[in-house]
């Protein structure tokens, strides 16, 4: 599944909130629903194959929790949380539940939309044998399984970080990925917006990729947006 087709129903009854949600969403490729209650929630999904859910808990009716608990016997897609209640009980209590993150508001746009991807990535049907496969980008060849970069036959020495950061971007080829979607995704952690491990780790490899021209793929830096591996006439 290509993440920017994904569909994603946001439950959320503060209308304002959830418009400007949906427009950001929608800008950056999503194909979003909203609905502001759990009795929404039904008709919603039947009518359409809904990859992702974010929902608030504090809602009209059925809270989230309740509503997760009732959603996940017919319902298998992901599940986000997205709510004010940041004490630890809650959050735990959605784990529990099933959810695949917890989000606890207010959150920058960047963030939510690192989030979400980094979500949709971990629950894509094909990640597992996705990874389990060589990725061909031009004339670079990477092979997961064995951790190794062949370029026009000749192999590419990368550190452990490098390959990480390569093998993300290369899932995620010709589509701008963000620094907070990088940290999410290999540090584990949200971008405190000092770091700069990230971006040392990709000028590194920018730096070792680029020095090939024949590669048929070039790493780029998207100022004010984040890191693109490009491949053909995307570059």
């Amino acid at each position: 599944m290509n993440q920017c087709s994904a569909k994603i129903l946001l439950i959320e009854d503060d209308v304002r909130l959830a418009s400007s949600i949906s427009n950001f969403l929608s800008a950056n490729g999503f194909q979003v629903t909203h609905c502001t209650c759990a009795s929404e929630l039904d008709l919603k999904v039947q009518n359409s194959k809904i990859d992702l859910i974010i929902c608030d808990i504090m809602l009209p009716g059925i809270n989230g929790l309740d509503l997760l608990q009732d959603t996940r016997q017919d319902y298998q897609g992901a599940f986000i949380f997205m709510s004010a209640l940041s004490d630890v009980e809650t959050q735990l209590r959605g784990f529990d539940l099933g959810a695949d993150d917890y989000i606890t508001k207010p959150i920058k746009p960047e963030l939510l939309l690192a989030r979400v991807k980094a979500v949709l990535q971990r629950n894509s049907p094909n990640k597992a044998s996705t990874e389990s496969n060589i990725i061909q980008l031009g004339n670079m060849m990477i092979n997961h399984t064995s951790r190794s970069v062949m370029i026009n036959d000749e192999r590419l020495k990368l550190s452990r970080h490098e390959f990480d950061v390569l093998w993300l971007l290369s899932l995620n080829k010709n589509e701008e990925i963000t620094r907070e979607y990088l940290f999410l995704n290999i540090m584990g952690r949200e971008y405190d917006g000092l770091d700069r491990t990230i971006d040392g780790r990709v000028s590194r490899l920018r730096k070792k990729v680029n020095a090939y021209e024949g590669a048929g793929c070039k790493i780029r830096t998207m100022w004010g947006k984040g890191y693109m591996i490009s491949t053909g006439a995307e570059f």
